[in-house]
């Protein structure tokens, strides 16, 4: 069996270190460029799905400003093809009221949207009246 000298080994080695770099540079510029799989909540413009189509005309829903907007996306144009609010911000819309409609729920002497379920639903579940009935 051949022995590897000192220079085979440098040789080697300094392919190896080579390559490593190269690596560390293309994951290096991925990362600038934007490509990266971790997703960051801090950004204003979010890409929610990809939908393929074709081999080149996607489907991308986009949350931006507290909406979703659906694309279609070709080789020549970018179209919007609808929107609607955000999930997420209606769920937090839902969960924080604003604290003027709480002041004008408490000076304003008509219920409250809770109490107008409760009555609506008593109303449903009480027994049929027998006035109409006669035996």
């Amino acid at each position: 069996m051949n022995e590897i000298g000192l220079s085979e080994w440098l040789s080697m080695m300094g392919s190896l270190a080579v390559v490593l770099v190269l690596l560390g540079a293309t994951l290096f510029g991925l990362k600038k460029m934007g490509l990266s799989t971790a997703k960051n909540s801090t950004k204003k413009m979010q890409v929610k799905e990809v939908h393929n189509l074709g081999p080149r005309q996607k489907l991308i829903v986009v949350s931006i400003n507290n909406e979703e907007v659906l694309l279609g996306v070709t080789p020549q144009a970018i179209n919007r093809l609808g929107t609607w609010p955000d999930q997420q911000s209606v769920a937090e819309e839902i969960q924080t009221p604003d604290s003027e409609q709480t002041t004008d729920q408490s000076a304003d002497s008509s219920p409250g949207k809770f109490q107008q379920l409760i009555k609506q639903f008593s109303e449903r579940n009480s027994p049929p009246s027998s006035e109409g009935k006669e035996n």
